[in-house]
């Protein structure tokens, strides 16, 4: 099992989609971290693409929510699994975008 699964599995397998959302938001902001380190600018597309993210995450407390320290957990994850397999966290994180794009995310 990778990495990811496993830490899935650990916060005792909420629902499929807001899973999806919580690893797609995780690859969003640490786009947007990236873009800032690297550029200091962060283009406004990334910006409506968290949100569209975040919007389908559970609020806080509900089923399936993660805590602060989970979505840690999580970014930590992907940034192992990005040294790991830059190819499978690369087309993981393009197709988080995409699904974003194509449900209309962006204006």
């Amino acid at each position: 099992m990778t990495p990811l699964v496993l830490l899935v599995a650990a916060l005792q397998a909420p629902p499929a989609e807001p899973v999806r959302a919580e690893l797609c938001l995780a690859h969003v902001n640490l786009l947007i971290a990236d873009a800032m380190r690297e550029t200091g600018r962060v283009a406004g597309p990334s910006w409506f693409i968290r949100d569209w993210w975040d919007e389908r995450t559970p609020e806080p407390g509900a089923p399936g929510a993660l805590t602060r320290a989970q979505r840690t957990a999580l970014e930590q994850v992907l940034i192992e699994r990005r040294a790991a397999d830059p190819q499978g966290f690369e087309a993981e994180r393009s197709a988080c975008v995409q699904e974003a794009i194509d449900g209309d995310a962006l204006p």
